[in-house]
């Protein structure tokens, strides 16, 4: 009887770890054609959307900055769009995953590499 405990045991633990590790899945990212690198450390694409709510600040792991012109921090501000929410969102879950953040390395700039985007 103790044994059939100690295996059991042994699988809820093993379980337990195969399901953390689902969690860190990635997902297709809706913005920048699903460029990680490019998504986690610019944000939206400024010829999109002008004047986002957030932007990814260094090192691009998960921290970003409310901007000045929306609600919050300014109750008086610009209401955030459907496409700020989903990308804070997508930031969230996608950028923290990340163990650390570099530099670009590439020819060029990383928006226009290997097409503009």
């Amino acid at each position: 009887m103790k044994i059939i405990f100690k295996i059991g045991l042994v699988v809820l633990v093993l379980l337990s770890f195969r399901l953390d590790a689902q969690q860190a899945y990635y997902g297709k990212l809706t913005y920048r054609y699903n460029d990680p690198f490019l998504f986690c450390t610019k944000g939206q694409d400024r010829k999109m959307n002008p004047a986002p709510c957030w932007i990814p600040m260094p090192p691009y792991t998960g921290a970003f900055m409310l901007m000045p012109y929306c609600r919050p921090p300014n109750p008086y501000g610009k209401d955030w769009s459907q496409d700020d929410t989903k990308s804070y969102q997508e930031y969230l879950t996608t950028c923290p995953q990340a163990i650390s953040s570099g530099r670009w390395k590439g020819p060029g700039q990383a928006e226009t590499s290997p097409f503009q985007h």
